[in-house]
């Protein structure tokens, strides 16, 4: 109940937060291909890395390497391995709030580079993730849609719960090759 309590005052200031931040209208045709550099919010979870890799080659084709940036709790070696002159940026639970937003030096530190486009590849909405592409200031951000992820999102992907989680983030890899 207390968590709740906390979420829901951390969802309240991210809103006051970006109260005059408003999104201008956007043309989706063409904006994920025609971006020179991405920002990736990887999941949580380590054991996910190996189910996102298709995603993660569909940006080493689209982008360099050094113009994407990896937002992770933890980095493997494996990640390393696929993207060897990405730019990674770990962060740690001390770094996210009691109202579960970023603290400000982890909002400088992933938004001292700009970005045209945002991803995050958490299936679940966690609002420091949500926070961190909004911050970031890229004008396409891309998310799964739950609740409250249209406060920070404005390319949503509807998951289906009766697929596998591969089988999501391949959906979501075709999805963006159409833009």
């Amino acid at each position: 109940m207390f968590e709740q309590l906390r979420y829901s005052i951390g969802i309240l200031l991210s809103r006051y937060r970006f109260r005059r931040k408003s999104d201008k209208v956007t043309s989706f045709s063409h904006a994920i291909s025609s971006s020179k550099t991405v920002m990736v919010v990887l999941p949580l979870q380590t054991h996910e890395i190996n189910i996102v890799s298709g995603i993660i080659q569909l940006l080493k084709r689209h982008f360099r390497e050094e113009n994407i940036t990896l937002v992770a709790s933890n980095h493997p070696v494996a990640l390393m391995r696929m993207l060897p002159r990405s730019q990674i940026i770990h962060f740690r639970q001390q770094e996210i709030s009691p109202f579960f937003l970023p603290r400000k030096e982890l909002a400088q530190r992933v938004c001292s580079r700009g970005h045209d486009l945002a991803i995050d590849l958490n299936l679940d909405f966690l609002l420091p993730s949500g926070y961190i592409c909004k911050e970031n200031g890229a004008p396409i951000r891309v998310g799964f849609s739950r609740k409250h992820s249209e406060l920070y999102f404005n390319f949503e992907i509807r998951p289906d719960p009766t697929l596998a989680r591969k089988l999501i983030y391949d959906r979501l890899a075709d999805c963006l090759q159409k833009f």
